[in-house]
C-alpha cells in the first residue's frame, strides 16, 4: 500500500513539473511575439501646433500615421515610413486642423494603435 502511494506521489510531482514547464515555454514564447509590436509612449507633446509622439521598435517595421475626425473622416495622412530598431519620434503638423477632437492612428503590419487629442482655440 505504501508503495502505491509513493508511486502516485512521484507520478503527480512529475506531471506537475511537466505542466509548469509547458506553461513556462508558452510565457517565454509570448515575449518573442511581443517584439512585433512597437511600444508607444503614453505622453503626447505639443511643440507649437505640432504633435509629437515617441515610439520604440524592437524590429524593423513599416509605419503609417493617419489623423481622423470622430466621424471617421481622414484629415491627415503622413507618408508611410520604415522604422529601424530603436526609438523614433512621430511629428504631426496640426496647423490645418480646426478646434475639436481628433484621433491619431499608428498602423504597422501587426498592430493598430489609436489615441485621441484635442485642439482648443
Amino acid at each position: 500500500m505504501d508503495t502505491l502511494k509513493d508511486v502516485l506521489l512521484v507520478f503527480t510531482v512529475v506531471l506537475l513539473v511537466y505542466v509548469l514547464y509547458q506553461r513556462l515555454l508558452q510565457v517565454l514564447g509570448k515575449k518573442e511575439r511581443s517584439r512585433r509590436y512597437a511600444a508607444v509612449s503614453e505622453t503626447m507633446e505639443w511643440e507649437g501646433r505640432s504633435l509629437k509622439m515617441h515610439i520604440e521598435a524592437e524590429q524593423p517595421m513599416v509605419l503609417q500615421v493617419t489623423v481622423r475626425t470622430p466621424a471617421g473622416d481622414e484629415v491627415i495622412r503622413l507618408e508611410e515610413r520604415s522604422l529601424e530598431v530603436g526609438k523614433h519620434d512621430v511629428v504631426i503638423d496640426c496647423n490645418a486642423l480646426g478646434q475639436g477632437r481628433y484621433y491619431v492612428s499608428l498602423q504597422t503590419t501587426a498592430q493598430d494603435y489609436s489615441r485621441y487629442f484635442e485642439i482648443e482655440a
